[in-house]
């Protein structure tokens, strides 16, 4: 019988069953569709070229831009800390909570042989997996304790315990009377719990005292960069802004703090000693709120919100001394900037910054009450002034479609607003309306406030049970992947979804967690000019929504986790701290061990097999690190073929496989005696690379596949025409039958083309 060459449509098709999809592909891993046929994905390395270079937490949020100096930065958002890299160095910039703490004498206690030690601080206020600083401490119990310690927990509202480097070589008190500490805003859940108790939050989360009826959702930032400086937020807190500094790497501030350290204002005064009225010659630039100085001022003095507008100016502090006609000066109010947001966005175009969810403007209260249906913003080209006047294009609007905004995005001419149910545009008007909004659509969900990405003014993003698109109008986008997706779908995790462009490939990715993962373990691509999808595994944490540079940026974290009790050499289940947001399975390093795990419940490790990888099994004590093998990193996508995450290639493992298909409609057996393939290496870096072909058989669409034929396709030469093996002999029989292709190989590249087979009937029994 004459050869039958094989054509199967682009894409991937679990909407039916492998039967009834026949022609097409049914199971994936790593591999896209380009050109119409399918391509091995790209590998990925690390973007940092300095040695040692990571970051502390899960990271949530990154966002790149170029400065005016043209240094290229990438702000990073993890649950623990935030972060602006740049040359490869990760430089902390994470705001304080709290500054300059005197602690009592001798706060520190130590146990011989322990790496854990206990800390009193009356109301410190501090959580698990958040971190202090501490100065002025004396060494004792072979400890200095002068730098930066992760919390791992909270006894008390007026203790909490740390984790040191090395073992305390005494049991004692110590530190000394000059302990300073400085604490760092609270670390945020690295993963989303579905309530207190069994899978809750961790031990000591929320503080001393707290419970947790309900969901608690995973940290998620937002961010965009005003000129060199950067501003971010996070979700269901306050607003943060970093002032470009790149020899001290100064930490970020509230911005209202920043805004309040600004003069908006000054004007002449006059005032007696101890008094809280001042009188000035103009008072049109002053707001409730603003911060006073000048001569005679208590440092921090502010303008009280019973003020009634007029020149007699009530303060919030008694003067110090008499002033005559003299200057003082009024920031502008950062009382009055958002203390609670959902998310903050900036306008490319008009250069507003735009909460969404945010507590409303009141003159006459510095506390209003959170909307999450709010969007207010900034005047133009000033991030700091968030009071509506005549004089400027501040305001508020609140629209009414949900109960609380997900998402906002910015394209070229709009930016996007999604609610938990409905879809607005907002466009700018200019005074005095500043912003108008539209409703598009209000029967939609998103999955999260990272689902969402815009590529050539059209915006893409996940929902809850479906895809959208948004071109002008939205529109349901066809997937067929939809009931593979939703079916295997950790609906507990959804915050965690994340979307990115591929632009060299055409192509949207969204990440999400599975069924049994506590973390983003899954894939999905869809080519939006060729309209194909395609899944696969895969651990990322954020996509940054646009790269600066030479490659996509995605990012691969986790929390990092410490062993919660001693172990010996032999047991195969470790406990950890804070080990929730590792993956289903995977690779831990303590000390010089190496450790693998098949499973993960809550913070155990299970299937652990000791000393793996060539290492040896030892006996460890709690407190020490136990971290991933793949430490947290930024990754560089497409880049070479294989997995340089750990800094030592790995292959990537990946196949794809066809619908079943027969001859006819399957009344006959198929006797298949060999392969004629036709595949593409080009790219390789390896001199021989190689895929494997298997044929698998089935007599019914129910029945499970018979043992399969396997046989590599090895190429010979690459360049200048491609050469490999020209035929693969094979004794498969059965009604219905499918292709496998895969390759596990370093430096591996390859395309597949038309296969060709020799196919005849055998028979009907």
């Amino acid at each position: 019988m004459p050869l039958q060459k094989v054509n199967f449509r682009p894409g991937v098709n679990r909407e039916t069953t492998s039967y009834a999809g026949e022609g097409g592909f049914f199971s994936v891993d790593k591999v896209r569709f380009r050109g119409g046929f399918a391509q091995k994905i790209g590998g990925w390395v690390n973007s940092s070229s300095v040695l040692g270079q990571t970051f502390k937490g899960v990271c949530r949020s990154l966002w790149n831009w170029v400065t005016i100096q043209s240094q290229n930065m990438l702000g990073v958002g993890t649950n623990q800390k935030f972060y602006v890299e740049l040359g490869g160095t990760y430089n902390d910039i994470t705001p304080l909570v709290s500054a300059s703490v005197s602690l009592s004498d001798n706060p520190f206690s130590a146990t011989s042989g322990a790496k854990t030690v206990n800390v009193v601080s009356t109301a410190h206020g501090t959580t698990v997996g958040s971190f202090v600083n501490f100065s002025g401490a004396t060494t004792f119990a072979g400890l200095d304790l002068n730098g930066e310690f992760e919390v791992v927990s909270v006894p008390g509202s007026d203790t909490f315990t740390i984790v040191v480097p090395s073992a305390a070589t005494s049991t004692v008190v110590g530190g000394g009377s000059l302990v300073i500490a400085d604490f760092q805003i609270p670390s945020g859940p690295a993963v989303s719990t579905s309530g207190i108790g069994w899978g809750g939050p961790p031990w000591g989360q929320g503080g001393w005292g707290s419970n947790t009826s309900v969901g608690v959702n995973l940290r998620l930032w937002s961010q965009f960069n005003y000129g060199d400086d950067l501003i971010f937020a996070e979700r269901s807190g306050a607003v943060y802004y970093w002032t470009k500094n790149v020899s001290t790497w100064a930490r970020a501030t509230t911005l209202n703090t920043k805004s309040n350290s600004l003069v908006k204002f000054s004007t002449i005064a006059t005032f007696a000693s101890g008094v809280t009225t001042i009188v000035v010659a103009d008072a049109t630039g002053i707001n409730t709120g603003s911060v006073i100085s000048g001569s005679g001022v208590v440092s921090g003095t502010y303008v009280l919100e019973t003020w009634d507008g007029s020149t007699s100016v009530t303060i919030s502090a008694a003067t110090i001394a008499s002033l005559t006609a003299s200057s003082v000066s009024f920031s502008y109010a950062g009382r009055h900037v958002p203390n609670e947001v959902n998310l903050v966005v900036g306008s490319p175009t008009n250069d507003f910054a735009i909460c969404f969810g945010s507590n409303p403007y009141s003159p006459i209260d510095f506390q209003t009450d959170f909307d999450p249906l709010l969007v207010r913003w900034s005047d133009q080209d000033n991030p700091y002034e968030w009071v509506p006047e005549v004089t400027n294009q501040s305001g508020e609007q609140r629209i009414s479609g949900g109960s609380e905004i997900i998402a906002a995005i910015s394209t070229r001419q709009e930016i996007l607003v999604l609610t938990d149910t409905a879809v607005y545009s907002m466009q700018y008007l200019g005074p005095p309306f500043v912003w108008g909004f539209n409703l598009l659509d209000q029967d939609i969900s998103i999955a999260s406030q990272n689902s969402v990405v815009a590529v050539d003014n059209n915006v893409y993003w996940m929902g809850k049970d479906k895809f959208y698109v948004y071109n002008g109008r939205v529109q349901t986008l066809p997937c067929t992947i939809r009931q593979h997706i939703y079916s295997t779908l950790n609906e507990v995790q959804l915050s965690q979804v994340i979307a990115g462009s591929n632009e060299a490939f055409s192509e949207v990715w969204w990440f999400y967690a599975s069924t049994n993962s506590f973390v983003n373990d899954t894939v999905v691509i869809y080519n939006y000019l060729e309209n194909t999808w395609s899944y696969g595994t895969m651990n990322r944490t954020a996509f940054a929504p646009q790269s600066i540079r030479q490659y996509p940026l995605i990012s691969l974290s986790s929390q990092q986790s410490y062993l919660d009790t001693d172990i010996n050499s032999t047991v195969t289940t470790i406990s950890l701290i804070n080990g929730q947001s590792y993956p289903a399975s995977g690779t831990i390093t303590v000390d010089s061990e190496q450790i693998t795990y098949t499973g993960i419940t809550n913070n155990t490790l299970t299937g652990c097999v000791r000393g793996a990888n060539g290492t040896t099994a030892a006996s460890h004590i709690a407190g020490t690190s136990a971290n991933l093998l793949a430490f947290n990193q930024v990754l560089f996508h497409e880049v070479g073929w294989d997995d340089l995450s750990t800094g030592t290639a790995r292959p990537i493992e990946c196949f794809i496989e066809s619908s079943d298909f027969d001859i006819g409609d399957g009344d006959s057996f198929a006797f298949v005696s060999r392969i004629i393939p036709d595949v593409k290496f080009l790219g390789s870096t390896t001199n021989t690379p190689s895929i494997t072909l298997t044929l698998y058989p089935h007599d019914y669409p129910g029945a499970a596949y018979g043992a399969g034929d396997t046989d590599s396709v090895a190429a010979s030469v690459v360049l200048p025409i491609e050469r490999y093996t020209e035929q693969v002999y094979t004794r498969i029989r059965g009604r219905q039958l499918a292709l496998r292709m895969a390759s596990s190989g370093l430096g591996v590249s390859w395309q597949m083309g038309a296969m060709r087979l020799d196919i005849r009937p055998d028979g009907r029994r």
